[in-house]
């Protein structure tokens, strides 16, 4: 008879109150005790939070052994007291039209990078 009713499921519903069987066999599996508004309340604010849990399934054939090592090797070998330096073409005039508005009276070119 005990592999016919599970009586751990027919208390959690009558006591809690709640009607959805898989829920309540959820409840239970994860170890919340449907009978407590406590653990019903933790387990809606875990589920909650798996659902913003981002799984990427497609990880492991994204790198190759070879990618894995020179990352590695770049990771050990940064030093943070070397300065990088990073040039950037840019337009001042193309740039002036978009920030500069004749319609509005408003000069921001003074934010605009010197040469």
């Amino acid at each position: 008879m005990a592999d016919i009713i599970n009586f751990s499921l027919e208390r959690a519903k009558r006591k809690s109150g709640m009607k959805d069987t898989s829920v309540l066999q959820d409840m239970i599996d994860q170890g919340y005790d449907p009978c407590s508004p406590a653990d019903i309340q933790d387990y809606q604010q875990w589920n909650t939070f798996q659902s913003i849990i981002y799984d990427d399934i497609d990880v492991s054939h994204n790198w190759s052994e070879e990618a894995l090592d020179r990352l590695f090797e770049d990771i050990k070998n940064f030093d943070p007291n070397e300065s990088i330096t990073y040039t950037v073409d840019m337009d001042l005039d193309e740039i002036k039209d978009l920030v500069v508005s004749t319609e509005d009276d408003l000069d921001f070119t003074n934010y605009l990078p010197t040469k």
